[in-house]
């Protein structure tokens, strides 16, 4: 969280200038966004047996959602350059964490967007704690 607001403040000397009341309202979206990404990758982490496995689940895997995400461009404009990109980002749930950043920055509120994150946040922390039950997750049947 720190290092959002570290980054919010050395944007303001860029121009970016949302309202005072943004970096209060940006926290619960912050906390929801993490939380979400945080059990996903407990859970992408729970099939992966040597940490040098883990640069491959950055390539392959987190780095094609971040940029087929509406993080460096807004969803109506990918819907004008590419239909198929469009709804290959509808369906990530990164995109839906983005949105629910940059709305709660500016005071607002996307619930579809805060649906979508709670949801898969449910389903990801889930499916984590599922895939580490010894008795009946991915490392119980691996035998460890």
């Amino acid at each position: 969280m720190l290092q959002v607001y570290a980054f919010l403040f050395i944007a303001r000397f860029w121009g970016v200038e949302p309202p005072l009341g943004g970096y209060a309202t940006v926290l619960p979206a912050l906390l929801l966004s993490g939380l979400m990404l945080g059990a996903m990758g407990l859970f992408i982490s729970s099939a992966i047996r040597q940490l040098e496995n883990f640069a491959g689940v950055m390539n392959f895997v987190i780095f094609p959602m971040f940029f087929a995400s509406s993080a460096l461009y807004p969803l109506w404009r990918m819907k004008e350059s590419s239909v198929l990109l469009y709804d290959i980002c509808r369906f990530n749930p990164f995109t839906y964490a983005v949105e629910l950043v940059r709305f709660a920055l500016y005071g607002e509120i996307n619930w579809l967007a805060f649906g979508i994150v709670a949801g898969a946040t449910v389903i990801f922390m889930g499916a984590a704690v599922y895939a580490y039950d010894p008795s009946k997750g991915l490392l119980g049947r691996r035998r460890i």
